[in-house]
């Protein structure tokens, strides 16, 4: 098996260069592993067939598309050395667990064309003597010494039936199921902390506009003119908010009493936060028309005193 612990989903590229060579001449090919997941643990693509073919240990470049490093690209640059005549590069195999699927996932590349040339020494074809005329034959040939082995023998990757009936604890499904526990959880993190910065903003943007609509009536206020019921209107809407400011509810929950437990004020400050409410309703329901009348001045004075003091 090719897996090595990576845990994610993962797409792979691969491409060889040059594309023509002699026997014996370096091939290099690149292999691209793009996705999200632990890319610590994503090692190099495999040959699918190593016949014929002398590998050397890859170089790894990683790129990451995030600040955590789950989501990006690594490219892998493997030397290959053909010891015969070949037509292409066998496919890459790369294996890696989705814990969305469950499953283990092996990716395989594309078979890359090459144009490899050249062979084996021809072997030298014995010489045949020539006797002369009349010269009788040799009696016997002297033995000559076999020579020696030259050749390079191949790289055994074939380890035959060895630990043929081990299986590593890694390549269990349930051990990697468990080891994707802490990967989701990540995930479920970051999804979990988006949605809160979200939400703080909204919440900011809200208070943001109850101060701004607050400061904006309390201006009006201190300006003589307004008849009776709008005065005591924005000035019940004042306090709303300041209630609401401080205990983080909505303006239109406050009544008097929610808004006397907000501050910690003295009785004849709470008593006037209660003929506030009350002189409010009873100007928004009496039915009487204010004509030109206009709030007393030391009205007024006490309403702006009591609203100073909601803080």
């Amino acid at each position: 098996t090719t897996f090595a612990g990576a845990v994610g989903n993962f797409s792979l590229a691969t491409e060889v260069k040059p594309k023509t060579a002699q026997v014996g001449d370096p091939l290099t090919v690149t292999a691209t592993i793009s996705g999200r997941g632990n890319f610590d643990r994503v090692t190099a693509p495999t040959l699918e067939d190593t016949g014929g073919w002398h590998t050397y240990p890859p170089g790894s470049n990683f790129k990451a598309d995030d600040e955590i490093g789950i989501s990006g690209t690594k490219t892998f640059e493997m030397v290959l050395t053909p010891n015969e005549r070949k037509s292409s590069v066998p496919p890459l195999v790369f294996t890696y667990f989705n814990p969305l699927k469950e499953e283990y996932v092996t990716l395989k590349g594309d078979k890359l064309p090459v144009v490899v040339e050249g062979g084996a020494s021809p072997t030298a074809t014995p010489a045949i003597a020539s006797a002369g005329a009349g010269t009788p034959p040799q009696a016997s040939a002297r033995p000559t010494a076999a020579p020696q082995g030259t050749d390079i023998l191949y790289q055994m990757t074939d380890h035959g039936g060895w630990g043929r009936t081990f299986e590593p604890v890694f390549q269990k499904p349930v051990f990697w199921a468990a080891q994707a526990v802490p990967f989701l959880g990540l995930i479920g993190f970051f999804g979990w902390e988006m949605r809160r910065r979200r939400l703080e903003n909204r919440a900011g943007q809200r208070i943001a506009a109850w101060e701004h609509e607050s400061a904006e009536l309390e201006r009006k206020l201190r300006r003589a003119g307004d008849p009776p019921d709008q005065y005591y209107a924005e000035a019940l809407r004042v306090v709303q908010l300041k209630t609401a400011l401080a205990r983080r509810i909505e303006p239109n929950m406050v009544d008097a009493e929610t808004a006397v437990a907000a501050f910690d004020l003295p009785d004849e400050q709470r008593e006037r936060v209660r003929e506030l409410f009350r002189r409010s309703d009873e100007v928004r329901y009496s039915g009487r028309p204010n004509g030109n009348s206009t709030v007393p001045e030391e009205t007024r004075r006490e309403v702006l005193d009591l609203i100073n003091r909601l803080n």
